[in-house]
């Protein structure tokens, strides 16, 4: 049996559903551990520091709850390092961190991490780390409805919150015809649509538009248009971008110099998180949208990435089981 615990949140957290289902075929028990509880063998810690920072009102407050942040996240490792004396093997999913800030050094008290929002860094100095795709919104999946590409009436659809570079992108996705857009106010907005309805629109939707989030161009979207069937057009950077964002003063002043590796994350990123054949289209520049459009083949081109995907969810179910048994069993 696996001890599953939730790191002060259980049904709260974003990825609960999605990593339940990750571990289905496995006996677990739920722990919520608020009073740092030491459980019994093969435990699996689920912990984002990052609501911390964010206040858990989806605005960045780094500064404000800095002190607190620290505190929680020593405590976290002192836990780890804990459980691992008294002979507990332990696992992290290490979900946020999307603003690249928290620390991995409790990494290598870890027997296996799976970290969302791929850090080459952490990657490459803890062998046992790998990359944890980030999650569908909860619901959705159940939701999706099995739908021929070219029987959809949306050539385009995005819906979310409108920001940064996707001003542009709306812009010129309107000059498309037969698109279909939905505009929020914040992130997981009460207002916005629900799951039921995510999923309607994305079922029916051939392109799927999926700027980058906050600090990196990761983002839900890109896997829950894979869930549905559409075709991802993902906003990427090329090295162009990584040197602008790298020297850009405006940002040097509002963030800081902290990490300098922070401003080329998004350089080949989808590469790195996934595979060198990830095959949803890139796109670099709104402006190209219609032009990346019109060039696409929707049928030959949605058969071979529904084909990817599949292929990706098995493999990364099978790495998931196999640590998990590698480590527990």
């Amino acid at each position: 049996m696996i001890n599953l615990i939730w790191w002060n949140e259980t049904s709260s957290l974003f990825e609960y559903e999605s990593i339940n289902s990750l571990l289905h075929s496995f006996e677990i028990n739920h722990v919520v551990d608020l009073e740092n509880k030491i459980c019994g063998d093969n435990a699996i810690i689920v912990a984002n520091l990052t609501n911390i920072l964010c206040g858990g009102q989806g605005g960045f407050r780094f500064l404000k709850n800095y002190g607190r942040y620290t505190i929680e996240r020593q405590k976290l490792h002192n836990y780890i390092k804990a459980l691992k004396n008294v002979g507990t093997k332990v696992g992290l999913f290490h979900v946020g961190d999307e603003f690249y800030i928290e620390s991995t050094d409790l990494y290598q008290d870890c027997d296996f991490v799976f970290r969302q929002n791929h850090k080459e860094e952490a990657h490459a100095n803890h062998k046992s780390c790998h990359y944890l795709p980030l999650c569908c919104k909860a619901g959705f999946s159940s939701q999706v409805i099995d739908k021929p590409i070219h029987e959809r009436p949306y050539m385009w659809s995005f819906a979310g919150q409108l920001k940064s570079s996707r001003y542009k992108m709306i812009k010129y996705a309107k000059k498309i015809p037969g698109g279909e857009y939905r505009t929020t106010s914040q992130f997981n907005d009460p207002k916005g649509l629900n799951a039921e309805g995510y999923a309607a629109l994305l079922s029916n939707t051939k392109f799927s538009l999926c700027p980058g989030g906050n600090y990196t161009v990761d983002c839900s979207r890109v896997l829950e248009s894979l869930e549905a069937g559409a075709i991802p057009i993902v906003e990427a950077k090329n090295f162009r971008h990584a040197l602008q964002r790298l020297f850009n003063l405006k940002l040097i002043i509002n963030h800081g110099i902290r990490d300098r590796r922070f401003w080329l994350r998004n350089y080949r990123y989808w590469e790195r998180a996934y595979s060198s054949d990830f095959p949803c289209p890139l796109i670099y520049d709104w402006k190209d949208l219609e032009a990346l459009i019109s060039s696409i083949d929707v049928e030959s081109s949605s058969q071979k990435i529904q084909f990817w995907w599949k292929e990706y969810k098995h493999s990364f179910n099978e790495l998931v089981r196999l640590t998990i048994e590698n480590t527990f069993y």
